[in-house]
């Protein structure tokens, strides 16, 4: 195991230099949710708070707080952002024994010397308080849970990615996923998760293997968040109940590539 990068030879906190690292494009993604009644979800989503648009003032207190990671917490870079995103996508419960929920992505970019995770997941994380103070006249007992990092890339570590919820695809059809896209999706008899083109053309995106860990147990994406490369998707409502197939709606756009990331942020949360 690596020694930690934050103390000095004589275990105290101390500041990295990294002064002698190339400039190279680092970027990072995070994500978390908030559990919460199914009632105040209800009531978000339908504009019935009296401190207006929710999700709009918690997305812009994760960019901001992305922003000024550097003055939050004592031993981090104060970075120039290239770019910040949060993106709040509702679940709903779709039975009893269900837990109404907020999946949060933040998502940070920078050409720089030193690593972005931080920022992603101070996105992510104050995001999440900012739905918490907005709604706690209602809720108390919502619980911001799961903060984590899902992605980075860049640096001389790579690109990594959480073993446990996500995964490579494979077999990649490199392509431009846009907003309100439905992509198809369908298990096979072998346990294999194949993705098809937008459109109906009947192509396959790629697939994901039943041994990789985001998938070990599940037979199905209904109610699933999704991410696929850079884009998010979500479980589109529709009347075909098989849980062995569905579609997924495109909610942010974004790029298949060569090195696409598959992982499953929510599913009957």
């Amino acid at each position: 195991m690596s020694l930690l990068s934050h103390l000095d030879a004589r275990g105290q906190a101390a500041m990295v230099d990294v002064g002698a690292k190339p400039l190279t494009r680092r970027y990072a993604r995070a994500w978390g949710r908030i559990l919460l009644a199914q009632e105040t979800l209800e009531m978000i989503t339908s504009q019935g708070f009296a401190k207006g648009d929710v999700f709009g003032a918690a997305r812009l207190a994760g960019i901001m707080a992305a922003k000024r990671t550097g003055d939050l917490i004592p031993l981090c870079h104060p970075l120039p952002l290239s770019w910040a995103g949060v993106e709040l996508i509702p679940v709903f419960p779709q039975d009893h024994h269900d837990q109404a929920a907020i999946i949060i992505v933040g998502e940070a970019a920078v050409t720089g010397q030193t690593g972005i995770e931080m920022e992603a997941l101070t996105a992510v994380t104050m995001a999440g308080l900012t739905v918490y103070d907005m709604c706690k006249a209602v809720d108390k007992a919502m619980c911001l849970t799961d903060v984590a990092l899902l992605e980075k890339r860049g640096g001389r570590s790579g690109h990594y990615w959480a073993q446990e919820n996500s995964c490579l695809l494979q077999d990649i059809k490199e392509c431009e996923l846009k907003s309100d896209d439905l992509v198809a999706w369908h298990f096979t008899p072998l346990g294999q998760l194949e993705l098809f083109c937008p459109g109906g053309q009947g192509s396959r995106l790629g697939w994901v293997d039943s041994e990789s860990g985001c998938l070990k147990s599940i037979s199905s994406l209904e109610n699933a968040v999704v991410v696929l490369g850079t884009s998010l998707l979500c479980s589109h409502p529709s009347d075909n109940r098989d849980s062995n197939q569905g579609l997924l709606q495109v909610l942010k756009p974004g790029n298949l590539a060569s090195d696409t990331l598959f992982a499953l942020l929510a599913n009957n949360c």
